[in-house]
């Protein structure tokens, strides 16, 4: 290789790495952004400062009104309820029964239909409140169950969600006698008996022990949440290891079998549920037993009212039973 061609490449060489070499400051150059105009600076620190005033403005704008709705829904959640409390207090004077049988009878005698099952959910109130605790429940089971037989009604059901009633049958037992002998007299004390499906137990009346021949006019069933879903659960698992062991078919497993079993385990489904609070709160109230029942509350009440009773046997005497129709 002569000394003319070495230098012909080298320089070939020097003006390759020359022209990659500029072709690399070029695209470099271009990516490098333009600096801004003074303008521009002062239109984009504007802008910014604009988003932040409008930013809070929203802020202040969403945040004044929620205050005026919330505002304005408590003025008419209050005024409801003293008009609420007022419609029931008026309601309770109007609706009086003054423990007289006779005039319950009075107030049922017009409608067309009674039910024949009736259910009743109390609320489990503290016990240092006024008619709380265990008294509480007594004394307002008791009164339903008397109002109950003044209006003819043969089964009821009275709920409560910690079953206080079921475990102190005694006392309720004692409340529901002395509460018929308000209404009734000592001598004349209507007999009943007392059911708590879940023990399977049957207590008689206390006036009806040595007594065979009373008859009970009126069947008390107390039920808990042990009553609903829990209830439902253990029936199924009864039934899940009698097909395992083949004591019984696929095809008896029907509705009609779980309903029955339903029925002997918990009762007779309710015609009409009262609920006596401020809201219809079933409280894991049986969901079997509710399927066609009526149901009647008055919103902010949270006492046992023979107004609620009475406006409740009043509101299903009217209904229109469709059965799915």
């Amino acid at each position: 290789m002569t000394k003319e061609s070495t230098l012909a490449q080298i320089q070939e060489i020097s003006t390759m790495v020359s022209e990659h070499t500029n072709d690399g400051k070029l695209r470099l150059k271009s990516s490098i952004p333009k600096p801004l105009e003074a303008s521009e600076v002062e239109y984009i620190a504007k802008k910014a400062s604009w988003d932040r005033k409008m930013g809070k403005l929203e802020y202040i704008f969403y945040k004044s009104l929620l205050v005026i709705l919330f505002t304005i829904y408590g003025v008419f959640r209050f005024f409801q309820y003293r008009y609420n409390r007022l419609r029931l207090s008026i309601l309770t004077i109007v609706n009086n029964p003054a423990n007289t049988p006779q005039l319950i009878k009075q107030d049922v005698k017009g409608l067309k239909k009674l039910p024949k099952q009736l259910g009743a959910i109390l609320e489990d109130k503290p016990s240092y409140t006024v008619g709380g605790g265990l008294k509480g429940l007594l004394e307002e089971g008791s009164e339903i169950v008397c109002w109950s037989v003044c209006a003819d009604i043969k089964h009821v059901s009275l709920y409560d969600y910690n079953g206080l009633l079921a475990t102190n049958v005694d006392e309720f037992r004692k409340a529901v006698h002395h509460k018929l002998a308000k209404y009734y007299g000592p001598q004349n004390i209507p007999s009943f008996t007392v059911k708590v499906p879940h023990l399977h137990k049957v207590y008689e009346d206390i006036s009806k022990v040595g007594d065979e021949e009373k008859k009970s006019v009126i069947e008390i069933s107390l039920l808990s949440a042990f009553d609903g879903r829990k209830t439902i659960v253990e029936l199924l698992k009864t039934v899940s290891d009698l097909k395992d062991k083949k004591e019984i078919q696929s095809s008896d497993l029907t509705m009609e079998l779980l309903n029955t079993q339903l029925i002997e385990l918990v009762g007779q489904e309710p015609d009409l549920i009262l609920c006596f609070g401020p809201r219809l709160d079933l409280t894991g109230y049986p969901p079997w037993h509710i399927r066609l029942a009526e149901m009647h509350w008055e919103m902010d009440n949270n006492e046992v009212l023979y107004a609620v009773f009475i406006r409740g046997l009043r509101n299903y005497s009217s209904a229109k039973m469709n059965v799915g129709k």
